[in-house]
């Protein structure tokens, strides 16, 4: 994401400090957008470096720089222009370094693949829950409309499918893997050999033995959590 060009946006409306930036362009495209504190306060020495944006009223000795007003430059109000008005007519597909570790794991690896994969699902469901309520909290019919309410609920509603899309190819992922588990007769690259499990008695309960195996860990991660609220 261009954080630089998205805080340059913010910063045409009018002056604002650091961590308000930050709240409001969570509040305006959605939690896709939370920035840390460390990211954004490198994001804004970079561009008063580049001479983008300037304190207002200069530094005072002392100061919380979380309450350091900046307001943004002509230098940036070109900076933002330019940007708006790039074309980007290429489409970009986004390369899955998990895609690749599956890739390459190889047969003795399988059970880390889907364990990751297992990991990822639940990480996807969370984040798609925390958009989902992010989203009906918003109003849907107001007078006069609100156009950061209806712009916010466009990108939740992106971002939304984006997740979906992500749930479903982890399911498919694992499918496939499961499926090629169990195939007796697999070859794979750098091995020219079949897979080790060779009969259809075998391939049931390796890939009943590598499933538990992953529930088990899931368990055994989850036991903490479920102590800690017991004990609350």
């Amino acid at each position: 994401m261009s954080a630089k060009h998205a805080l340059l946006g913010l910063l045409i409306e009018g002056p604002a400090y650091p961590y308000l930036l930050a709240d409001r362009l969570e509040a305006r495209l959605g939690p896709a957008w939370s920035v840390d504190e460390s990211q954004l306060y490198k994001t804004i020495g970079q561009m008063e470096k580049e001479g983008l944006i300037e304190p207002v009223g200069g530094k005072t000795k002392g100061q919380d720089k979380r309450r350091r007003f900046f307001a943004i430059t002509e230098g940036g109000e070109r900076e933002f222009e330019d940007w708006l008005e790039l074309v980007s007519g290429a489409v970009r597909l986004h390369r899955r370094p998990q895609l690749l570790k599956i890739t390459l794991a190889g047969p003795k690896r399988l059970s880390t693949a889907l364990e990751q994969i297992d990991a990822y699902e639940q990480s996807c469901t969370r984040r798609l829950n925390e958009f989902v309520e992010v989203r009906e909290q918003i109003p849907r019919q107001q007078t006069p409309v609100r156009a950061d309410h209806v712009l916010l609920r466009l990108n939740l509603g992106i971002d939304i499918a984006l997740l979906e899309g992500e749930l479903q190819r982890a399911r498919g992922t694992r499918e496939t893997l499961l499926w090629l588990h169990a195939q007796p007769e697999a070859i794979w690259p750098a091995t020219a050999e079949p897979s080790r499990t060779h009969n259809p008695l075998g391939r049931r309960g390796a890939r009943e033995d590598l499933c538990e195996g992953i529930a088990a860990k899931r368990r055994r991660q989850q036991q903490p959590k479920r102590e800690e609220l017991g004990q609350r």
